[in-house]
């Protein structure tokens, strides 16, 4: 069996930075056993695999796999999903939306003109959900290698737009570039909240373009720090939503990721309220930096 596949770096116009996902092709006949291993061969943060949708309300079906298993989304292989159907699939070409089918349902990609002239991939993830948790500051303050000042007052909830993320805010900006995680502490802690793993976030606070910085951890899943993760600005966003704007209707901003590791990348956040619901959009742009064949 041959497969091709491309690599295609996420959330930024640039290879070689934002998140790697390898992308792999007409995978119908692929069984689930061998997805694992080929993901697990890849060795990136995750591998989406494309198949034909199994309802007309879809344009295409994936997969998503991490080292360790399977997930029923992620952000940054939707971001490449998206770019690769527009790239090999000649009647996807000028598409305005494409309708992805995976483990969450349908989830709508835009495809938005961007201002250097590439194209903004923005998703609607799912209806975001909140659970407490009894985690104290000094358990946090070790999981993240900092002080427990660095930590801010908001809680430390799970929070899922499709994929739950433990979420921690810090009080300073300087504390994100500077912590010193504990991979251990996180994998146990976020098994136990049945978490994917941590995410964290600070504030800026110069006035730029840029609203946030964020970082992942995931140890659990076999991901020490994820570049740049989609599902966990996600998470950041409806967080943000709920506990800074309460009682406002819209907001967006800009964040990056990956900086600490070498991996720059840029997520466009928005969300919207209507009525109780509130709506999760996450995009970015995306570059190929490899494509090739499978020999299974």
């Amino acid at each position: 069996m041959e497969k091709e596949f491309a690599q295609v770096d996420a959330f930024t116009d640039r290879p070689l930075y934002g998140n790697p996902a390898a992308v792999v092709f007409d995978a119908d006949d692929i069984p689930a056993e061998l997805m694992q291993k080929i993901a697990r061969e890849m060795n990136l943060s995750e591998t989406v695999f494309i198949l034909e949708p199994t309802t007309p309300e879809a344009d295409y079906r994936v997969r998503i796999f991490t080292p360790m298993s399977e997930l029923p989304f992620a952000g940054h292989p939707t971001v490449a999903a998206a770019h690769s159907v527009l790239a090999r699939y000649p009647d996807k070409a000028n598409a305005t939306l494409l309708r992805q089918e995976c483990g969450i349902g349908i989830v709508p990609v835009d495809v938005v003109p961007a201002v250097a002239g590439g194209k903004l991939l923005r998703m609607t993830q799912g209806t975001p959900t909140y659970r407490g948790t009894a985690l104290s500051r000094e358990t946090v303050a070790k999981m993240l290698g900092c002080a427990e000042s660095d930590l801010a007052e908001s809680p430390f909830e799970v929070v899922s737009t499709g994929v739950p993320w433990l979420i921690v805010e810090l009080s300073r900006f300087a504390a994100i570039s500077a912590l010193e995680p504990d991979q251990g502490l996180i994998a146990r802690e976020c098994k136990a909240l049945r978490a994917a793993g941590l995410t964290v976030f600070a504030e800026r606070g110069d006035g730029g373009p840029v609203r946030i910085r964020v970082r992942t951890f995931a140890p659990g899943e076999g991901i020490s720090e994820d570049p740049v993760c989609g599902s966990g600005n996600g998470s950041v966003t409806a967080f943000i939503a709920r506990h800074k704007h309460p009682d406002q209707a819209s907001g967006s901003y800009v964040a990056e990721q990956g900086m600490e590791i070498g991996r720059d990348g840029e997520v466009h956040a928005s969300w919207e309220r209507d009525g109780d619901v509130l709506r999760v959009r996450i995009g970015g742009e995306a570059a190929v930096v490899a494509s090739g064949k499978l020999f299974l």
